[in-house]
C-alpha cells in the first residue's frame, strides 16, 4: 500500500531493509519500484547491501546486484500503478535468516518514488489511511550516501522476485577453445646450406613426428639462407621434435646456413600437460551439489611410447580447486589436429558439471566469469644420440660434458661456489624422488683461481648409494656422492660448478629433489 509521498533520491540513497526468513537462503531475480515522477539527465541505480549492526553497509554490496536502469525504462504514475523492474543479470545469492536491504539512488534531482507511511492516506483515496507496517524491515534515508538514519514509520513500495527452482538436477558441458596461433620469438627460421630441412625454434609447441603445422607471418618477399620464405610457409608436414622445436620440407634446399623470418613468425601449435589446476568459484547452499567430470587426450613425451591424440570415452571425476596429477602426458591439440585425429566436432578436452538440488529456494551456482584452468608440463626428456628408439634423439645432440652445457631439456646448474682455501674432493648429499621410467645424473667441474670455470668440461660422477624408484611422488630416497677425497685423485681447485640432468620416458614422472648439501675436502 502507498501514499502519494514522493522521496527524492538525487544523490541521497534510500535503503529498505528486508529479511530472508528461509533458513538455506535464496536467490533472487528483480525488485520492483514504484516511481511519482522521473528525470531526464541520468540512471537510476539499485543494489542489494547487507546490515550491518542493524544499519545499511556503507561498504559491502551483495555480488551481482547492482542494476541500472534508463530514464525511458522508469515507468512513472500518479497512483503508484505502474511498477519499475530493476532485473538482475543472474539471480542473486542471499543467505537464509539474514537481514538485507535495498539501496536506490540517483544523480537527476526529478525522480521520486513511492513510499508508505503510518497515518497518511492511501494513494488516490481520502478514506483509507495506513495503520500498519507494510513490511518487516525498516525506511533509512542518507544525506550522503555514508551514513543511515532509520524512519521507523515509513517503508519503501517494492516487491521482490524469488527464484523457484525445480528439484533435480542438469549438466553443464564446456570444452576447450580453438587454440590461438603462437607467436615465436625473433628469427626462428633456421637452414642448413644444400638442405630442404627447416629448423622452427618452437619451445613448448605439444606437437609430435609426422603432425602438420601451419607457419605464416614472415615477410614474403625475403630469403632465409637464399631460399624463399613462401617454400617455408604454410602447413607443413613435421619431420623431427624436440623440446626447442621443429623440423620441416621446404620446397626447395638452402644455399646456406642462416637464420631469419622476422618478428612475426606465427605458427599453430598444441598445449602438451601433465598437470592441471581447475579454479571453480562455486556457491553450494544447503541442499545442493556440484560435481565435476573430465574426458581428456592423451600426447605424447619426447622420450615415451605413448599413442597421442586417444580421447578417453567417459568422463572421470576430478576435484576443482587443487592440483591434479596424471600419471601420463595428455595434450590440447588445435582445431586442425581434432578434426584430423578426434573427429569432426570432437574437442581434446571436455568437461560436464552436474549440478543438482532438492530444495525449491536454491541451486548451486558457478561463476563462470572467474573459471579457468591452469594447465602445467614438465619439459624433459631422455636423449641418446645414437638409439633409435625409446629414447628422444634430438634435433642437434650435444653432449652434457660439453663446457657450455648439453642439449638435455631438463637441468639444474649451481652458481659458481668459490672457497677460501684450496679443496681437493667434494662430498655431495642430495634427496630425491625417482619414479619408474625417471633417473638424473650428477656432473661437477673445478677449476684454480685464476681459471675460466666455464671453459672446463664436465665430469659425471657415479653416486654411491643405488636406490630403487620410488613408488609415490612424495617417498625421497638419500643420494651420496664423492668426487676426489683426502687421498687426492683429482689436483687441488678453488672453484667448484655442480649440474643435475633429468631424465624421463614419461613426462608425467620428472624427478623432484631436495636438501642439496656439498662439503668440499681439504688436504
Amino acid at each position: 500500500m502507498s501514499t502519494s509521498l514522493g522521496y527524492n533520491i538525487n544523490r541521497n540513497p534510500i535503503a529498505q531493509s528486508f529479511y530472508v526468513d528461509e533458513p538455506r537462503g535464496c536467490y533472487i531475480t528483480k525488485v520492483d519500484l514504484y516511481f511519482e515522477t522521473k528525470g531526464t539527465a541520468g540512471p537510476v541505480m539499485l543494489q542489494i547491501r547487507p546490515m550491518v549492526n542493524g544499519f545499511p553497509s556503507t561498504t559491502e554490496i551483495v555480488p551481482s546486484s547492482v542494476v541500472y536502469v534508463n530514464t525511458a525504462n522508469v515507468n512513472t504514475s500518479s497512483d503508484a500503478s505502474l511498477v519499475t523492474s530493476f532485473e538482475f543479470d543472474e539471480p542473486v545469492y542471499l543467505k537464509g535468516l539474514t537481514d538485507y536491504c535495498i539501496v536506490c539512488t540517483t544523480t537527476d534531482p526529478d525522480y521520486k518514488i513511492y513510499i508508505a507511511q503510518i497515518d497518511e492516506y492511501v494513494v488516490g483515496t481520502t478514506a483509507n489511511r495506513v495503520n500498519r507496517n507494510p513490511s518487516l524491515g525498516t525506511l533509512f534515508y542518507s544525506a550522503n550516501g555514508g551514513t543511515f538514519n532509520p524512519a521507523q514509520h515509513q517503508d519503501l513500495a517494492f516487491v521482490i522476485h524469488r527464484a523457484q527452482f525445480t528439484p533435480g538436477s542438469a549438466k553443464v558441458a564446456l570444452a576447450n577453445a580453438p587454440l590461438p596461433m603462437k607467436l615465436l620469438l625473433e628469427d626462428p627460421v633456421e637452414t642448413t646450406a644444400a638442405s630442404t630441412t627447416v629448423r622452427i625454434r618452437h619451445p613448448g609447441h605439444g606437437f609430435v613426428v609426422n603432425d602438420p603445422v601451419t607457419i605464416l607471418g614472415m615477410d614474403s618477399s625475403a630469403t632465409i639462407g637464399g631460399l624463399a620464405t613462401t617454400q617455408i610457409m604454410g602447413t607443413k608436414t613435421i619431420s623431427a621434435v624436440d623440446y626447442t622445436g621443429y623440423t620441416v620440407t621446404a620446397g626447395a634446399a638452402a644455399d646456406s646456413d642462416d637464420i631469419g623470418g622476422g618478428i612475426n613468425v606465427r605458427t599453430s601449435k598444441n598445449i602438451p600437460w601433465t598437470h592441471m589446476y581447475l579454479n571453480q568459484q562455486t556457491l553450494q547452499p544447503a541442499d545442493t551439489q556440484i560435481s565435476t567430470g573430465l574426458k581428456y587426450t592423451s600426447g605424447k613425451s619426447f622420450a615415451g611410447t605413448e599413442t597421442p591424440y586417444t580421447k578417453i570415452t567417459s568422463f572421470g571425476a576430478i576435484n576443482p580447486n587443487t592440483t591434479i596429477i596424471f600419471d601420463k602426458q595428455q595434450v590440447v591439440a588445435n582445431e586442425a589436429i581434432e578434426t584430423s585425429e578426434l573427429g569432426a566436432g570432437v574437442k581434446s578436452l571436455d568437461m560436464q558439471m552436474t549440478l543438482s538440488t532438492t530444495n525449491n529456494h536454491v541451486a548451486p551456482m558457478i561463476d563462470m566469469q572467474r573459471a579457468s584452468a591452469t594447465l602445467v608440463c614438465y619439459q624433459i626428456d631422455r636423449q641418446d644420440s645414437a638409439a633409435t628408439t625409446n629414447f628422444n634423439v634430438p634435433i642437434e645432440y650435444v653432449a652434457e660434458t660439453n663446457p657450455s652445457g648439453g642439449s638435455s631439456a631438463a637441468k639444474h646448474i649451481t652458481r659458481v661456489v668459490k672457497l677460501v682455501e684450496p679443496a681437493v674432493g667434494l662430498k655431495i648429499l642430495l634427496a630425491a624422488n625417482k619414479r619408474t621410467g625417471a633417473f638424473f645424473d650428477l656432473y661437477w667441474r673445478v677449476c684454480e683461481a685464476d681459471e675460466d670455470i666455464r671453459l672446463v668440461n664436465w665430469t659425471l660422477q657415479t653416486s654411491s648409494s643405488n636406490n630403487p624408484d620410488a613408488p609415490n611422488p612424495f617417498l625421497y630416497h638419500d643420494y651420496e656422492y664423492l668426487i676426489g677425497g683426502t687421498t687426492g685423485t683429482i689436483p687441488e681447485f678453488s672453484n667448484f660448478q655442480l649440474k643435475i640432468v633429468m631424465h624421463a620416458t614419461n613426462s608425467a614422472r620428472a624427478p623432484k629433489f631436495k636438501d642439496l648439501r656439498t662439503i668440499a675436502l681439504s688436504v
